[in-house]
């Protein structure tokens, strides 16, 4: 998990220009977004690719 943990230390914020400090979910391993998602709770994370795990983490934000 070290580049879960390595990554999430920026939050993204509000404003576009927060937006830069995005952590960019498609550098990640997919079982560390697999991770991610299993502690927000998504859905049917099992049957998702890298690209949709990315895409619904970031929808959450």
């Amino acid at each position: 998990m070290a580049s879960y943990q390595k990554l999430s230390r920026t939050t993204p914020g509000t404003s576009p220009r927060d937006r830069q400090f995005e952590p960019a979910y498609e550098k990640w391993r997919r079982d560390d977004l697999y991770y991610l998602a299993k502690q927000h709770g998504i859905e049917n994370r099992a049957d998702m690719s890298t690209d949709e795990l990315a895409r619904a983490l970031r929808d959450i934000r």
